[in-house]
């Protein structure tokens, strides 16, 4: 996802919650950053913070 249209999304959603649902990375004219964006609200994610959030979900999984 473009660094542009993630902050969009974020000034967009404000403050409301999200559950994250999907995850892009994040790249800026070309170049990979080193985070990942929520597709649904723009917030932004380390690769660790993703990788967490991920793993939860697995656990929740029946």
């Amino acid at each position: 996802m473009e660094y542009a249209k993630s902050q969009k999304l974020k000034e967009d959603w404000g403050n409301k919650p999200c559950d994250h649902p999907r995850f892009e990375k994040v790249y800026s004219t070309g170049a990979f950053l080193l985070n990942y964006s929520c597709t649904t609200c723009g917030a932004d994610f380390t690769i660790s913070q993703k990788l967490k959030i991920e793993e939860a979900r697995k656990g929740m999984q029946i």
